[in-house]
């Protein structure tokens, strides 16, 4: 009997801490990506929009007149990235949300599209 009540108790902790560690973090997307938001709206050159569905994928547009090059796309998306986990306080912000950014020309439409999806590395694409 004393271990069935060990065997059950074992379980329990056990899941406890599994659903302990598995929840996403406590972070207000709203206002995160408003502050990004208002952080790329500073330059005169580009304006933003963004979104979140509620659970794990968030979308950042930036839209710009000048086109950039595929460097400076980059470090575009690099700087959404670093910021949000800036914003958000949250080191491990990108092991618990999918990111799908993309820099839109108001003549060409999307010029450059980039993942950033949990467990892996930014990935752009050139349109």
């Amino acid at each position: 009997m004393k271990r069935l009540k060990l065997l059950c108790i074992s379980f329990s902790v056990l899941f406890l801490l599994l659903t302990a560690c598995s929840q996403q973090p406590d972070i207000n997307i709203s206002e995160t990506l408003g502050k990004i938001e208002e952080f790329f709206r500073q330059s005169e050159e580009m304006d933003t929009v963004s979104a979140f569905d509620g659970k794990k994928d968030v979308k950042f547009r930036i839209i710009v007149e000048k086109l950039p090059t595929e460097e400076e796309a980059i470090v575009l998306f690099n700087q959404i990235i670093d910021r949000f986990v800036k914003y958000s306080n949250h080191s491990d912000v990108w092991d618990y949300y999918n990111g799908y950014f993309d820099i839109n020309s108001y003549d060409n439409g999307v010029i450059y599209e980039a993942n950033k999806i949990i467990g892996e590395d930014l990935q752009v694409v050139t349109k």
